[in-house]
């Protein structure tokens, strides 16, 4: 049986393009959203799905128990077209995610927890310090690529992704199943990764004499030998991933604000303005996928078993009926209930680690360049291609002058004499 003769259920709506590639990919997610709040839409010319474009439609589908994180519930026709990299912590039903979960989570908890906070201020004062004053830098690879890299890295245990090839490697993890050929690449990638990250670990429950886990070992020991290695490697390229695209359109869009230096001393202001960013233009624009492991009535459209449903988090995150004046910016928006961090059982196990590199970037940027401005040059926001995720594919920034640096959340930089 194939899709299309699953019933009468003509698509009303095309999305052939990667959407994650598109300057600005609202417009076109709106006239999704005005055909209801859950539509059927055909995905890159090949395959069906239901859209769900509402908030309240998302946090139904979201928690809905008939629907599965676990892709061996898509029926065999639409089986083919979910990637091979959907083997983490979020690709996994109770009880099997109840147990890794609460095992993960204690591994992003405690002393090691602050130690990434303290960390991710470190690097990120150590990298401002090495950007060239009056200059125009492109941040990405200056600055936020490397922030990740390294304090993920070493949070994780495992060693950075240094070699090309190994990160030609994870970029293919994160591409759009446009076609068949890509669920073979994607394969044969996360295959080379995977060694990556096992050459990096130790033994299952690898301890010191004293029962505490050795410098650097990250997370291993955290989780049973047959799982870790797929758990970290999700999290190793798809969250690191989604963390620079996030951290870059942050930045371009946060220096275009007047004043953003004196704003980011205000603890409160640097929480909210992420939640807004989120909210507005996160890096998730295509959606989470969920399986239907039995028919259900979701927001008044039945959902056979089997169906792919994508909840779309960029739009349920522009709902006007949740969010006044969803298209616009506001930094000190509240309250901000957006999805992008997921909800219950599966939100995101490494937000704090998120709002971590969040906040450390924008405090080491604020104390050091506080007139740093987006550079005239730059011209849109020119989206990264070949992802699913969204993101800039540079951030060209105007330093300005340099300041000498001030203790954290000081409300006077002191500039070089």
């Amino acid at each position: 049986m194939t899709t299309s003769d699953r019933g009468p259920r003509c698509p009303r709506h095309h999305l052939a393009q990667d959407l994650g590639a598109l300057e600005d990919p609202y417009p076109l997610l709106e006239s999704v959203r005005s055909s209801g709040a859950v539509v059927r839409v055909r995905l890159y010319e090949r395959f069906d799905v239901w859209w769900v474009t509402g908030y309240a439609a998302a946090v139904a589908a979201l928690s809905a128990t008939e629907l599965s994180s676990d892709q061996r519930h898509a029926h065999p026709a639409l089986a083919c077209h979910v990637s091979p990299m959907r083997v983490g912590l979020i690709d996994k039903d109770p009880p099997e995610h109840t147990l890794l979960r609460g095992k993960t989570l204690r591994a992003f908890s405690g002393a090691r927890l602050a130690a990434f906070e303290q960390d991710a201020r470190t690097q990120g004062a150590s990298l401002v310090g090495e950007l060239p004053p009056e200059h125009t830098v492109d941040l990405l690879p200056a600055l936020v690529g490397p922030l990740v890299e390294r304090t993920v890295s070493t949070f994780l245990g495992l060693p950075p992704v240094v070699d090309s090839a190994l990160r030609a490697h994870a970029e293919q993890l994160t591409r759009p199943m446009t076609a068949d050929a890509v669920r073979t690449e994607i394969g044969r990638a996360r295959a080379v990764l995977r060694r990556h990250v096992r050459a990096g670990g130790v033994a299952e429950g690898g301890h010191s004499e004293d029962g505490q886990q050795p410098p650097g070992t990250g997370m291993r020991g955290h989780l049973p030998s047959d799982e870790w290695a797929d758990i970290v490697l999700q999290m190793y390229v798809a969250g690191r991933q989604s963390t620079v695209d996030f951290l870059a359109g942050t930045l371009l869009g946060l220096l275009a604000v007047e004043g953003w230096a004196h704003l980011c001393q205000d603890a409160s202001v640097r929480l909210t303005a992420v939640d807004e960013f989120l909210r507005l233009d996160g890096p998730i624009v295509r959606g989470v996928w969920r399986f239907a492991r039995t028919d259900l009535d979701l927001a008044g459209t039945a959902v056979a078993r089997g169906d792919i449903v994508i909840v779309s988090l960029a739009l349920a995150g522009r709902d006007p009926q949740v969010f006044p004046d969803s298209a616009r910016l506001d930094i000190h928006r509240t309250p901000n209930r957006h999805l992008q961090f997921g909800l219950g059982a599966h939100r995101c196990v490494g937000v704090p680690l998120v709002r971590s590199l969040a906040d450390a970037l924008l405090l080491a940027l604020a104390a050091r360049f506080p007139e740093a401005r987006p550079s005239p040059a730059c011209s849109g926001r020119t989206a990264r291609r070949g992802s699913v995720f969204r993101g800039p594919a540079r951030v060209p920034i105007d330093l300005g002058p340099a300041y000498q640096p001030a203790p954290l959340d000081s409300p006077t930089p002191r500039r070089n004499a």
